[in-house]
């Protein structure tokens, strides 16, 4: 068996307890793979939840003690975007291959500065794209050749609210601009805006209506209605932390059918019709920690292989233009 690559955890908030640190710790070929030997974070209970979690693992208050004292192959980063340049300097300057929260970070400026530390310093970076891996994405990917070119697409996302923030640290970051850099075009837009590059491409023009209709108390956007004009195809996205209720709608219509999702299944029209049955939906939570382990499983390959292409830094930065751009 190959030696376990070492890790260690940048931030012990709710997406390292809820999302990344069940899948390396409770998902066999991980535990296979990796060893996940430290973490940091600012706040002790959130450092004492991640050791419930991970015995045995040492805690740190700050990335910099932890790297200057631990061995390592790779970080985790699971902060607000507003601190990933500075991790992901750090932890590049010392060699150590990212695995990063998405999106790349709160500004277009830091997220091209985070590009040229990963392409200076040499090594292997990956997003935490995970809707890649969504069970679901997965049977619409497959079932799109049946409807020919696309030539048109929509996608609606309807939540109530923004989600809350870990309560040891501040839990309205997701709504605080200077360290979210948005509100749910970053936060759920940007999910959206990479699984509909990988199946149309990229644009060649974005506009954008954003507003805040009902959250008067946040400092972000918490509606945005988007428009992706590539060649042959517009795609129009629509997000909302206004709505009434929760929900998932996406449409594909290309020349030979369409393929219409919603909450708990797709439909293709095609030369013939069928119906397919999400089971679980695709909305029933939010943290979505299973989608995790195989793109974890991708990033420790290409870890192993020294596979440091850049598709997957392309895909982070191309997300972070389009925000900026709406």
């Amino acid at each position: 068996m190959a030696v376990k690559l070492r890790g260690a955890l940048l931030g012990a908030g709710n997406i390292a307890l809820r999302g990344h640190a069940p899948q390396w710790m409770g998902d066999a070929r991980l535990r296979d793979e990796v060893e996940m030997v430290a973490v940091a974070d600012l706040s002790p209970p959130n450092l004492e939840a991640i050791r419930a979690l991970c015995p045995g693992i040492r805690t740190y208050a700050c990335a910099e003690d932890l790297m200057a004292q631990e061995r390592l192959d790779f970080c985790d980063i699971c902060t607000p975007p507003s601190s990933h340049l500075e991790l992901v300097e750090l932890a590049a300057g010392k060699g150590l291959h990212l695995f990063c929260e998405k999106p790349l970070s709160h500004t277009l400026s830091a997220a091209l500065r985070i590009g040229q530390a990963v392409r200076r310093a040499g090594v292997i970076f990956q997003p935490c794209h995970q809707y890649h891996y969504s069970p679901q994405w997965l049977m619409v990917k497959g079932l799109l050749p049946r409807i020919g070119r696309i030539y048109l697409a929509e996608y609606r996302v309807q939540r109530l609210a923004a989600n809350e923030g870990n309560p040891h640290w501040d839990p309205r970051w997701r709504t605080d601009p200077d360290l979210s850099g948005g509100g749910i075009l970053v936060d759920h837009g940007a999910h959206i805006f990479y699984q509909l590059r990988s199946v149309l491409g990229e644009p060649r023009t974005v506009q954008a209506t954003v507003r805040t209709l009902f959250h008067r108390g946040y400092e972000v956007e918490d509606t945005a209605f988007v428009t992706l004009d590539a060649i042959g195809v517009v795609a129009q996205v629509s997000l909302t932390w206004a709505a009434r209720q929760r929900e998932i709608y996406f449409r594909f219509v290309g020349e030979q059918g369409e393929l219409v999702g919603t909450e708990t299944g797709i439909r293709v029209q095609a030369a013939a019709t069928e119906e397919f049955t999400l089971p679980g939906g695709m909305s029933a939570n939010s943290s979505h920690s299973e989608w995790y382990a195989p793109l974890m499983l991708e990033f420790t390959e290409r870890v192993r292989r020294g596979d440091r292409s850049q598709g997957p830094l392309d895909e982070a930065l191309y997300v972070t233009r389009v925000i900026s751009l709406a």
